[in-house]
């Protein structure tokens, strides 16, 4: 047993002294770094110092003479600057201006409001009178909403459609002719460039001889005939050439065509 704590005793202090010996190793070590570089950062320090001295005291120096001297010609001309004092008004005027302006106001009189007693009256005798003429106006109203005015309208609005829209005025006929008319008095005018041989411009002279429907041109007689071709200048022949009674025969019982008056 005594062995054994000799034993651990001895190496308690084998490893005190390793530990003292390390310890001193490590701050011998680390001081002479932080020493070393101390000294060195000393000797730059010293070093740039000495520089900047040196170029600083190349450095030409400045001459601050004239500044001095342009600062002290504006100094003495702000203290040469005369500065007008400003002399007392007297206001003595004005405020006898305003007294005389107040006494004046104050001597305003206000003319007594007028009696107004008597145009009272005579309004409420107004009033008076025309009660009467009011019922009567109330009267005529109530008779009015009573009247019924829709026939009267309804005959309004009638009258007004057919000023609006005329009945076209019924087809004439030709002086001395059967059924040459003197406008278009039957309804739309015919297609007449359907009949062979009748061009736009032989319309054209068709309608100023009285002829706007198919059924006219199938009416005609020999006479008539006649009569058209002696109108029609440079298309003369043609009616019987072209055989146009035989063709607006055909074209009048067409759906399209313009239905024959019935009075005519």
């Amino acid at each position: 047993m005594g062995f054994l704590l000799a034993k651990i005793l001895f190496l308690l202090v084998l490893a005190a002294a390793c530990g003292a010996l390390f310890g001193y190793w490590w701050f011998r070590r680390h001081y002479e770094d932080v020493t070393l570089e101390y000294a060195r950062s000393r000797d730059e320090w010293a070093s740039w110092r000495r520089g900047f001295e040196a170029r600083l005291a190349a450095r030409p120096e400045v001459d601050l003479q004239p500044l001095r001297e342009q600062v002290a010609a504006v100094d003495e001309a702000v203290r040469s600057i005369d500065v007008p004092i400003p002399e007392r008004v007297d206001l003595a005027s004005v405020h006898a201006r305003l007294d005389e302006i107040e006494t004046r106001i104050g001597d305003i009189r206000l003319p007594a409001p007028s009696d107004l007693g008597p145009t009272e009256q005579r309004l409420t005798a107004i009033e008076h009178a025309l009660f009467p003429v009011q019922t009567r106006l109330d009267g005529l109203e109530s008779a009015l909403r009573a009247v019924d005015l829709g026939p009267v309208l309804e005959r309004l609005g009638t009258l007004q459609s057919r000023l609006e829209n005329p009945p076209a005025p019924k087809a004439a006929v030709r002086e001395g002719s059967r059924n040459l008319l003197t406008h278009p008095g039957c309804g739309k005018p015919d297609d007449l460039t359907q009949i062979k041989g009748v061009p736009k411009v032989l319309e054209r002279r068709l309608h100023r001889v009285g002829v706007f429907y198919f059924w006219q041109i199938a009416e005609w007689s020999p006479e008539d005939v006649r009569y058209v071709n002696s109108k029609l200048a440079a298309y003369k022949g043609r009616i019987e050439r072209d055989e146009w009674v035989s063709q607006a025969n055909e074209l009048a019982a067409t759906p399209s065509a313009a239905p024959r008056p019935t009075e005519h």
